[in-house]
């Protein structure tokens, strides 16, 4: 009874070692998608926002510890854009930027996903903590010309706010499915909305500072930019200090949606050399 025992023991041990040796293991993989963005700048009609999806590319690892829990560190680069729609004409502002983002999620497969036991296909969702610096800029006359130093909202000037920073922390989350196309290459297709704490991924957030204010302290260029109605009308400039510019009651947002593609470095992973040896 006692070797029966201690044999089942063995068998035991040795099935869990195996099924560790496969669980756990870590991913490279590169991104290629889209990102787009929602603050007052964003057009609304569904496919005046689909037209304004700029490309987006990335690289990620991702370390698996069971068929269920993963976690991921991924870098992304691409830009997002948008422009006053017919509806906001009279405001004629729009803008693009570049945008670069460092994240660390959190992945939860379900119902589980592990290609070596012929799990190879399942969906999954994931939250987590990215840092990201964008730079909104202008067209004027075919040049980009950067916003956030120019203080368009009046920002550095006495009885005016701060200027925001270009670097934010973002909290990611989403979803998506993954495939294994062999057991060590997987596909995937994700959607992940970005929840920022500032309204100026635009530049847009509050009020209309003063026309003479901007004047007087940063130039006419810097005063036409930060209102550039007349550029339709062709009037003299307005002093609209004090109207609504923007709405800072909300926040602004990104979304990415990604094509993922990965590859399994299983031996990278020592989990079986903690198993004992008979």
């Amino acid at each position: 009874m006692v070797h029966i025992s201690h044999r089942f023991l063995i068998i035991a041990v040795m099935a869990f070692c195996g099924y560790s040796a496969n669980a756990q293991y870590l991913e490279g993989g590169i991104i290629g998608g889209g990102t787009v963005y929602e603050g007052d700048l964003s057009p609304r009609s569904f496919m005046d926002k689909w037209s304004h999806i700029k490309p987006a590319v990335g690289v990620f690892v991702r370390q698996n510890f069971n068929q269920y829990f993963a976690v991921r560190l991924s870098y992304e680069y691409g830009t997002f854009a948008a422009a006053d729609g017919p509806e906001r004409a009279n405001r004629n502002l729009s803008f693009q930027s570049t945008l670069s983002e460092l994240a660390a999620t959190v992945e939860f497969n379900f119902p589980g996903y592990d290609p070596a036991l012929y799990k190879r296909l399942s969906p999954y969702a994931f939250v987590g903590i990215a840092y990201m610096h964008f730079s909104p800029k202008a067209d004027v006359q075919g040049q980009l010309v950067e916003l956030q130093p120019l203080g368009t909202e009046g920002q550095g000037l006495d009885g005016y706010g701060d200027f925001y920073s270009l670097d934010q922390l973002t909290i990611p989350f989403g979803g998506g499915i993954k495939y294994a196309l062999t057991p060590t290459i997987t596909i995937a297709a994700e959607f992940g909305p970005r929840m920022t704490f500032t309204d100026y991924l635009d530049d847009v957030s509050g009020s209309y500072a003063s026309y003479r204010d901007l004047a007087q302290n940063r130039g006419t260029f810097v005063a036409k930019l930060a209102d550039r109605a007349n550029e339709l009308t062709g009037a003299e400039p307005i002093d609209r200090g004090g109207e609504p510019r923007g709405n800072p009651k909300f926040k602004d947002w990104y979304f990415f949606g990604n094509i993922t593609i990965s590859y399994h470095f299983y031996d990278l992973i020592g989990q079986g050399s903690s198993c004992p040896t008979f």
